[in-house]
């Protein structure tokens, strides 16, 4: 296991080929679920964290484990409702079953290890006899909960994987019921957590259930008149830069799409107008729509979720995308997201095994890898290459970068007064970079320059 920390609050590691980022509200939970099972002292706080962190990681890797059998990369987030796996692709009916299933039963193996474990070594003191008995009743008490046939627990997965996709609304419903159950159950022993925690997840199966009913009343209320080719044309109109009208075209041809392809297309072209717009979530939210799941494309869920400041989740999707359409765009976003959680070697793989069909790239992703490694002469020299040949004012002011790293503060101040020759506009970043601090210091005559532009 690997780790590094990605901020004060949050904390980001793999475990082995699966990346884990635990939210800062996982300890808070962790610690009120404690107060609450009367644990007072701080050794028996300190052990109550760690067997929630082991049990719930270990269940969300059951969960990613199987998934990798059925061919899907899954990532794993620690957040205040427990913990969530997420796989980049949708998996098969009875497949999802299956992986939905392996969570609770890594808990129950988990729970069954300690047990023989405390056979043949068995406690001698209390802490000992608190640390397996908490390791078994988490495991296995955990394992059952989550077991309910109540949407979006691993039980209400597999009640809705039984039931079948054309029955969905029966799922929710039956999900109401049984959280609803729990309630009337967690009032009458005054277990108010219980009840917060699945009166959340009723609510959530209500609207789920509402949204459902009242879909095909929206669709036929709204009829669009039909538009030929609306598609292609929302395409011309977005690469145009024409986004009002990339987004009415959208929206036509999602009113008249007669297949799930063609609905699944408008979809797509509508999440791409949402990212030119600046919306990440407008994005989310028409990839979401896209059925079966697995239909959209990676490179769209890597760009949507990248925008949405979720790195460590676009990763997955930027690495398939590769893979699915290899193009420069795609190799460009794989190179930057692995960059960025730190995945050096394999950053380097993907630069040397892609083809690249612009000389510019493929110079600049080489120089953010060098960057990354610390090269900082080879870096410059790759940016420089790459401006040569695009005139791109992002690389010399990555050349600029580079330069000013290695401590050549005059050859980065030429970079850099080259980059503002070439147009580059993000004034904010260059004054605000702590790399390029020394260089203004050093040049004041640029310092003022970089001043009067903005």
């Amino acid at each position: 296991m690997s780790s590094r920390a990605r901020g004060p609050l949050e904390l980001s590691f793999n475990v082995g080929p699966f990346p884990v980022t635990v939210e800062p509200f996982f300890w808070l939970t962790t610690a009120l679920l404690g107060a609450s099972s009367r644990i007072t002292t701080p050794v028996e706080a300190a052990v109550w964290a760690a067997v929630c962190f082991v049990s719930i990681l270990v269940h969300e890797l059951g969960h990613a484990l199987v998934g990798r059998a059925f061919g899907a990369r899954s990532y794993i987030r620690l957040h205040w409702m427990g913990g969530t796996c997420h796989a980049d692709r949708a998996l098969s009916r009875w497949r999802d079953v299956l992986m939905s299933a392996a969570g609770p039963g890594a808990n129950f193996l988990l729970g069954g290890l300690v047990g023989l474990v405390a056979h043949v070594l068995p406690p001698t003191s209390f802490l000992g006899y608190f640390t397996y008995g908490m390791l078994q009743a988490v495991n296995f008490g955990w394992g059952l909960f989550n077991l309910l046939p109540v949407l979006p627990l691993d039980g209400g997965h597999i009640l809705a994987g039984f039931l079948g996709p054309t029955r969905r609304r029966a799922a929710y419903f039956l999900s109401t019921v049984v959280a609803l159950a729990v309630i009337a159950l967690a009032l009458h022993e005054q277990a108010r957590f219980r009840v917060i925690f699945f009166a959340l997840l009723a609510l959530q199966n209500v609207q789920a259930l509402l949204a459902e009913q009242s879909a095909p009343r929206v669709r036929r209320q709204r009829p669009a008149p039909p538009e030929p080719d609306a598609l292609p044309r929302g395409w011309t109109a977005l690469h145009a830069g024409q986004l009002h009208e990339a987004a009415r075209l959208a929206g036509l041809a999602r009113s008249a799409a007669s297949t799930a392809e063609a609905l699944n297309a408008a979809r797509d072209l509508a999440a791409w107008v949402a990212l030119a717009e600046g919306d990440a979530g407008a994005a989310l939210r028409h990839l979401e729509k896209v059925a079966p799941p697995s239909a959209a494309r990676a490179l769209s869920w890597a760009l949507a979720m990248e925008a949405a400041g979720a790195p460590e989740r676009a990763l997955p999707h930027a690495l398939r995308a590769l893979q699915q359409e290899p193009s420069d765009t795609t190799a460009s976003l794989a190179v930057r997201l692995l960059l960025g959680q730190g995945q050096l070697e394999e950053a380097e793989r993907a630069c040397t095994a892609h083809a690249w069909k612009s000389a510019a790239l493929a110079d600049s992703q080489r120089g953010a890898v060098a960057l990354a490694r610390g090269q900082h002469a080879l870096a410059a020299g790759l940016y420089a290459a790459a401006f040569g040949s695009a005139a791109r004012a992002a690389d010399a002011v990555q050349a600029a970068t580079a330069h000013a790293r290695g401590g050549q503060l005059e050859q980065a101040a030429q970079w850099l007064s080259r980059a503002l020759d070439a147009g580059y506009e993000d004034l904010a970043q260059l004054a605000s970079d702590p790399a390029l601090a020394p260089v203004l210091q050093a040049a004041p005559g640029l310092a003022a320059r970089l001043a009067a532009s903005a």
